[in-house]
């Protein structure tokens, strides 16, 4: 399984339930919303994407009826997109 890991390099600021990430590399600043900075906070190399779906969950109360699992798994993709994640065997 794959459990992805934030990229060093990478500052946040947490602003309440939300966060901003720069990456002096990309010259870029990240905002993230609750959810997402809880995904971010996550992505430490020892948490799937499961892992991350049941914290989401948990944390926030979400039926069982919601796809958590899509909106992580869209989360991840963005993140790395963005060049803030790499995967960890």
């Amino acid at each position: 399984m794959i459990k992805p890991v934030r990229k060093t390099g990478i500052t946040a600021k947490n602003i309440g339930d939300e966060a901003l990430l720069y990456g002096a590399e990309e010259e870029a600043i990240h905002g993230l919303n609750a959810t997402a900075k809880l995904v971010w906070e996550l992505c430490d190399g020892e948490h799937t994407a499961a892992d991350i779906e049941r914290a989401v969950r948990a944390h926030f109360s979400v039926p069982d009826e919601q796809d958590v699992g899509g909106d992580v798994r869209r989360t991840l993709d963005v993140l790395t997109d963005k060049g803030l994640l790499r995967a960890a065997a």
